[in-house]
């Protein structure tokens, strides 16, 4: 018995991945991580609606819709549980919070020589005004968040100024990564069992490339150093499959973010071969 975790199974994707599991006739459940209860004490452990997590092969995780960090950890906690039980989840906790974690994922790459952009993470106002006035021309980011959402270029002092006092009034971490020209592109990577399945190059309308933020798709075949820098960095984060961002500036790639719940409708526009159906295939 397989089981797809998700928030939303009418979404495009996730409705791809339990269209490909019916296709291979495997058996299967779908619900959201906020349904799961799970206990000390008595069996089953895991358990939603009917369905005993215990008992699964392998749990694939679509979507872990948490709006706070106690929620997180508790999805995290559901997740490390079934592992501890012997289910295979997909991707791993371990996986899906580096990549949760802009400036952990980052760490990582660049700990293991994958070249990344210059960025500073702190907690102190003044301590964010000095990289931006160091690099002159950033990108503010959420230290997590996806789908291109929650980002800003900063390139003058007035807006530095009222952004970074915004986010201080609230609370939030500055992450503050030095914008790197790169003529609208980017590269998505999508990897599954340490091979590189298919490749696209996303134009955005502005330096904004994601698909769900206006950006277009093109087929290209990735160079060899783009495969190289996309499966290292899946093997570093431990994932079974991911989406890999790598950007080319001054003639140097440089890897941007990693997506450990990655869509693919992006790389179907482009592709001629069910790419979500091959992830499955391959995952299965």
């Amino acid at each position: 018995m397989y089981c797809v975790i998700t928030d939303d199974p009418t979404e495009w994707n996730n409705e791809k991945w339990i269209g490909a599991l019916k296709k291979m006739g495997k058996s299967f459940f779908s619900i959201s991580i906020r349904d799961i209860i799970a206990t000390h004490g008595k069996k089953p452990y895991v358990w939603a609606k009917g369905h005993d997590l215990d008992e699964c092969k392998k749990i694939f995780v679509r979507g872990i819709p948490s709006e706070s960090v106690e929620q997180f950890i508790f999805h995290m906690d559901i997740l490390r549980r079934l592992e501890n039980l012997g289910i295979e989840c997909i991707n791993s906790p371990s996986a899906l919070e580096k990549c949760t974690d802009k400036f952990y994922t980052t760490s990582i790459f660049e700990d293991a020589g994958l070249r990344v952009p210059l960025t500073v993470c702190c907690e102190n106002y003044d301590d964010a005004y000095s990289a931006f006035l160091e690099m002159k021309d950033v990108v503010v980011k959420a230290l997590c968040g996806s789908s291109g959402m929650n980002m800003v270029r900063v390139n003058n002092e007035d807006m530095a100024y009222r952004l970074l006092h915004s986010l201080e009034f609230h609370k939030f971490v500055f992450y503050v990564q030095e914008f790197l020209e790169h003529k609208n592109e980017d590269f998505r990577l999508l990897t599954c069992r340490d091979e590189v399945i298919c490749t696209a190059k996303r134009k955005g309308l502005s330096w904004i490339t994601n698909v769900h933020q206006g950006g277009t798709c093109e087929r290209i075949n990735p160079t060899k150093e783009m495969v190289e820098m996309a499966l290292t960095a899946s093997r570093l984060l431990g994932c079974h499959y991911c989406g890999i961002d790598i950007l080319e500036s001054g003639g140097e790639l440089y890897i941007i973010e990693a997506n450990a719940i990655p869509t693919m409708d992006g790389h179907q526009l482009v592709e001629d071969f069910d790419v979500v159906s091959k992830v499955v295939e391959l995952l299965k």
